[in-house]
C-alpha cells in the first residue's frame, strides 16, 4: 500500500479505462471489526462482478481482473490495521488501495474513470498541530497531522521530568501534588514529596518555566495549535507560565505518562474537530452572505469548474447526479437513472475544482448554503 497524497489524487483523476472500479468501505479504528469490513468488501466484489458481466466480460476475465481485490480478503493483517475507511481503485493497468482517516459513505461503482469525490476531505482541513504530554515523571512533545504523529527529539536541555530539575536526591521520593494552603499563584500552594522533605510550589513554578523555555525554543512562540495532555491543575498553571500564544483551549485530561502515541493522537484529533472544520465554516458564511458571485445549477457549475472559475465548492454528502460531460461542446447530459458507464457529475465538478486550485467541502445537504441544490459554488470571476 502506497502513501496517499495530492500527486496520487491527480493520478487517479487522470485514469481512463474501459472499466474502472472504485470501492469505499467505512471502517473503524481499533477493535475487532475484521469480519464486518471483510463482509462489506465481499458484497461489493460480488456487485462488481455483476456489473462487469453485464458489460460483456467473460467469467475468466472477471476473475483475473478482480484477483487483487479478492486477495485482500485473504489478508488478515490488513483488516487488523484499518483506519476510518478502506478505499480501493482497480482498472486494467493499475490496482491501489488506501486506509485513510476520513469518513466515507459505503459505495462502489464501475465506470471509465475512478470516483474520487469522497477522497477530498483528506485535503481540505487545517491539519497540523502539536501535542505536549506534561506531568511530573515524563514529558513528551509530538508534531502531528490528522494522518500521523511523530515524537520530537527535544534534546538534553528539555526537562523530561520533575526530578530532572530537582536532582537525583528526589529519585527515591514519591512526588505528589496536594493543596496545602493559600500561598500559591492562584490562591493555592502546592507541596511535593513525602517524609521530612517537602518541595514547595517555588520549585514547581521553576519546573514549568523551564519547560516553557525549552518548549518555545523548539516550536517558537506562535504557530500551530498546541494541545496539552495533563491533569487539570497542571494545565491551568502551565497556561499561566507559558509564552506560547496558541495553546488550544481544550486539553486532554489525565495522566498520559504510559499512554501510546496512537491513543494520544486519536484523543487530540477528537477535541480539535472545531479547528479542523474552521476553514469550511468561514467559506460557508461568506457564501451565505451573498457578496460574492456564485452558482448552484449542475450544468453551469461543471462548466465553471472546468474553466477554473470556482474558488470554493460545497457538495452534498452521499448524493449523486449521473450523466455525461462533453467538454468540447461545454455540454452536460443529465440522466435521472444511472446508465452504463455514466459518471457522477458531482464528482466531476469537485475534482476539476480541486485540481484547479479551489477548495471542496462535503457537507450534509441540509447544511449547504443553498439547501435546495446538491452543490453550491463561489466564483473567482
Amino acid at each position: 500500500m502506497t502513501t496517499f497524497n495530492r500527486t496520487k489524487f491527480q493520478e487517479l483523476s487522470e485514469t481512463h479505462s474501459d472499466y474502472a472500479v472504485s470501492i469505499y468501505i467505512p471502517t473503524q479504528v481499533g477493535g475487532d471489526n475484521r469480519n464486518q469490513s471483510m463482509m462489506r468488501l465481499k458484497n461489493h466484489v460480488q456487485e462488481t462482478e455483476k456489473q462487469l458481466e453485464a458489460m460483456g466480460l467473460k467469467p475468466r476475465e472477471i476473475e483475473d481482473f478482480l484477483k487483487p481485490i479478492n486477495g485482500m480478503l485473504e489478508d488478515s493483517t490488513l483488516f487488523r490495521n484499518l483506519s476510518e475507511s478502506l478505499t480501493i481503485f482497480r482498472c486494467k493497468s493499475s490496482f491501489e488501495y488506501y486506509t485513510l482517516p476520513i469518513e466515507v459513505e459505503e459505495f462502489s461503482i464501475v465506470s471509465h474513470i475512478f470516483h474520487i469525490l469522497p477522497l477530498l476531505p483528506f485535503f481540505n482541513k487545517k491539519d497540523s498541530f502539536y501535542i505536549f504530554t506534561l506531568s511530573q515523571n515524563k514529558n513528551r512533545l509530538f508534531e502531528a497531522t490528522q494522518q500521523e504523529i511523530t515524537e520530537i527529539d527535544t534534546g538534553d536541555d528539555f526537562p523530561s521530568s520533575f526530578k530532572d530539575l530537582l536532582g537525583k536526591d528526589t529519585e527515591s521520593q514519591n512526588v505528589n501534588i496536594r493543596s496545602v494552603g493559600s500561598r500559591g499563584r492562584d490562591g493555592e500552594a502546592y507541596s511535593y514529596g513525602k517524609g521530612e522533605t517537602d518541595i514547595e510550589d517555588k520549585e514547581w513554578r521553576l519546573y514549568l518555566e523551564d519547560i516553557n523555555r525549552a518548549l518555545t525554543n523548539v516550536i517558537g512562540l506562535d504557530g500551530d495549535p498546541l494541545v496539552i495532555a495533563s491533569v487539570e491543575s497542571t494545565f491551568g498553571h502551565f497556561k499561566d507560565y507559558s509564552s506560547y500564544k496558541n495553546i488550544y483551549p481544550e486539553f486532554l485530561s489525565g495522566n498520559f505518562e504510559k499512554e501510546t502515541p496512537k491513543v494520544i493522537h486519536e484523543q487530540a484529533k477528537e477535541i480539535l474537530q472545531p479547528y479542523f472544520n474552521e476553514t469550511r465554516t468561514d467559506k460557508k458564511e461568506a457564501l451565505i452572505d451573498g457578496n460574492i458571485p456564485q452558482v448552484s445549477g449542475l450544468e453551469e457549475t461543471i462548466i465553471a469548474a472546468d474553466a477554473g472559475r470556482i474558488s470554493t465548492l460545497f457538495v452534498a454528502k452521499g448524493k449523486h447526479a449521473w450523466g455525461i460531460y462533453k467538454p468540447k461542446q461545454a455540454k452536460v447530459e443529465i440522466h435521472e437513472i444511472k446508465k452504463d458507464m455514466d459518471i457522477c457529475l458531482l464528482d466531476l465538478a469537485a475534482r476539476k475544482t480541486f485540481l484547479k486550485g479551489g477548495k471542496v467541502f462535503m457537507v450534509e445537504q441540509k447544511n449547504l448554503p443553498n439547501k435546495e441544490t446538491r452543490l453550491n459554488a463561489a466564483l473567482r470571476f
